[in-house]
């Protein structure tokens, strides 16, 4: 027999197979059912049961993916998951990182920060130093470049996967510009509150009672105890929105989404920062002239020099904006600067000058102009009978002026145009000369007239009342999603990066900020619903198994018998494949059921830095933070059960 080959690496791990799973009970039924399916009294039952079992795992399939479809749809975006608090701390931290790594030429720092915020990504340094470079040292820019670099897309497009990088530095972009995008709503949603008057109740008093049988008849008022709490005051409800938001069409927020001109806005704003940030505040001082030469000529040069700074006032104003002055030079008198006057100009304008003769200012003779001649007349073009200007105004526009003429054909003129009979100058005749009708003249204003027709032809009309206007789009019969998305698209042209990442109307913090903006504070009988919709999610959660299945060696009975001391490196390598493998699948799961498990937290969007930190250690956001015990390693085993991350890793 010849010796035997045992196959490479390569070719023992396109043969993994995954270890056996525990069926479930009904699998096991259908087929205990079909190995006795010969038997004649079972037959017409069997038949039933397998169908029966059939449909049933094929309803348990169809829940499952129904209910895991419904938790990653109220995440939010496929791109997005919660940073915890360490994470945002970085990315605080990131501009001083990048102005630094730029000094030294060694993107040291901003491997680090980006360590710490959980990237895996090994980006060569040119992407780097190109990315840092171009973003003026504007975290939000950075990432943006260093996202396109690296993937070939823009942020603003949308990926049918995000991989947990992807997604970390798309969230990155969010939490970067989180705290202005809300200021900016709240200005753009800005509205003052009308202080209502509130009446002040009588408070009733004890009467002494006007009867013959003594005091106790009076009425004794005391007033009520009541342990409940106040009810609502205007201030507790939410204010009318500031502004008339409009709704786009999906093709033009798209559009919007992906315009990129906010980056060299934002470019800009940070160079205005940097100018204000970084101006050198210390003065060099520099001695005086008589200390550095005591030579008298150098003293008197320097003095001279110092008269030299002074700028010369003039004397006299222009009268005319049209009229220049040519300087010639400049003397000193009394130590003094004064302008020499060499000749004066008029300026051609559209008008013609009209000369007062001359005057003497300081000793020089100045032309003086009292006024002008209008040349050439303004010739105001208008429109010939071919002209079609009427026909460039929309349609809206047009049916509106039709629409708001009186029945005479005249923009509600009171008549002054209408009535055309109406005379108030008789011209003379043969029989007699011309005269005025006075009756008339004294009552010019038809204001009145036009009123008492408009009521009496309003009161002899049979017409139904006039149709109601269109109707308006109400915030409170909107989705939140719609709003947003107006919201959205309004702060487009501003420099900040949340309007232009792809459905970004689905951010469940922006989203809460809406809701409280348009429905006021949660009310008691909502908080209860959201915490039972919220016990319902923990249910489905925990039904989910996210720990990942680990690979067996696939080795054969024949492979096992002319194995030998000499595979044991082949051995070694291939469990170590296998082991990391099943290591980073079972952090990725993890990391996935953290980013499932946030969306049980909707009714409190808004947590402090307690909750942050204590949720991110049970359940960690950073493959860096998530611990697996190795089975086959003791040191690594911790004595009193599993171990939580640490948050300062």
């Amino acid at each position: 027999m010849g010796k035997y080959k045992m196959p490479t690496v390569q070719q023992f791990l396109e043969k993994k197979k995954i270890y056996d799973k525990k069926e479930p009970v009904w699998v096991y039924l259908e087929r205990e059912m079909r190995e006795h399916v010969d038997k004649k009294p079972y037959n017409e039952k069997v038949g039933a049961w397998l169908r029966f079992l059939k449909d049933l795992r094929y309803y348990f399939y169809c829940e499952e993916k129904r209910k895991y479809t419904r938790l990653v749809t109220e995440v939010g975006p496929p791109w997005y998951c919660e940073l915890s608090s360490s994470q945002r701390e970085v990315l605080h931290d990131l501009k001083t990182n990048i102005h630094q790594d730029l000094l030294e030429d060694i993107p040291r720092r901003v491997r680090k920060s980006l360590s710490d915020l959980g990237i895996t990504l090994k980006i060569p340094k040119p992407i780097l130093m190109k990315a840092m470079n171009a973003s003026v040292e504007d975290p939000g820019v950075f990432i943006w470049n260093l996202y396109t670099e690296y993937y070939k897309k823009s942020p603003s497009e949308l990926r049918p996967e995000y991989d947990m990088n992807s997604m970390i530095l798309m969230s990155s972009l969010v939490f970067i510009d989180l705290e202005e995008c809300i200021d900016r709503l709240e200005k753009l949603t800005a509205c003052e509150r009308v202080p209502t008057k509130v009446p002040e109740p009588k408070q009733k008093k004890n009467t002494q009672p006007n009867v013959r049988y003594g005091e106790y008849l009076q009425k004794c008022y005391v007033p009520c105890y009541s342990s409940h709490t106040k009810k609502i005051t205007d201030k507790d409800k939410p204010l009318p929105l500031g502004f008339k938001f409009k709704l786009r069409s999906v093709e033009s927020y798209e559009k919007l989404c992906k315009n990129q001109s906010f980056l060299e806005k934002r470019k800009e704003r940070n160079k205005k920062q940097k100018q204000e940030e970084r101006v050198c505040n210390y003065k060099f001082w520099e001695p005086p002239s008589t200390l550095r030469n005591r030579n008298p000529k150098m003293a008197a040069m320097a003095n001279k020099l110092k008269e030299l700074k002074n700028k010369p006032k003039p004397k006299y104003k222009a009268p005319y904006k049209n009229v220049q002055y040519n300087i010639c030079g400049v003397a000193f008198s009394g130590g003094k600067p004064n302008y020499l006057i060499n000749g004066v100009s008029l300026l051609p304008t559209g008008f013609v000058p009209i000369n007062a003769g001359l005057v003497s200012v300081g000793g020089e003779q100045v032309t003086t102009i009292v006024g002008y001649w209008k040349f050439p007349r303004t010739v105001v073009a208008k429109c010939d009978g071919t002209c079609d200007c009427k026909e460039k105004w929309e349609e809206t526009v047009m049916d509106y002026l039709q629409n708001s003429k009186c029945r005479c054909g005249h923009l509600y003129d009171y008549n002054n145009k209408g009535k055309v009979t109406d005379k108030y100058f008789y011209p003379p005749t043969r029989h007699g000369k011309h005269w005025f009708d006075s009756a008339k003249i004294f009552q010019m204003d038809s204001l009145e007239d036009f009123i008492r027709d408009t009521v009496k032809d309003a009161l002899m009309s049979t017409e139904p009342s006039r149709e109601p206007s269109m109707p308006t789009l109400l915030p409170s019969g909107l989705r939140l999603q719609d709003l947003l998305e107006a919201f959205l698209a309004e702060l487009s042209d501003t420099p900040l990066l949340i309007p232009h990442l792809p459905k970004a109307c689905l951010l469940n913090n922006l989203l809460e900020w809406v809701r409280k903006r348009i429905k006021g504070k949660m009310t008691p009988a909502d908080h209860k619903r959201l915490i039972l919709q919220s016990q319902r999610r923990w249910l489905d959660l925990k039904h989910i198994d996210f720990r990942a299945i680990a690979y067996r060696i696939p080795f054969t009975l024949k492979q096992l018998e002319h194995m030998n001391w000499s595979h044991r490196y082949l051995i070694q390598t291939l469990f170590k494949i296998l082991l990391d493998n099943f290591v980073t699948r079972n952090r990725l799961q993890q990391l996935t059921q953290t980013r499932l498990w946030w969306t049980t937290t909707k009714y409190d969007v808004y947590p402090s830095k307690a909750f942050l930190d204590i949720f991110f250690t049970y359940m960690p956001g950073r493959m860096k933070d998530t611990f697996l015990i190795n089975p086959y390693s003791s040191e690594l085993t911790p004595k009193y059960g599993a171990k939580t991350c640490p948050l300062g890793n």
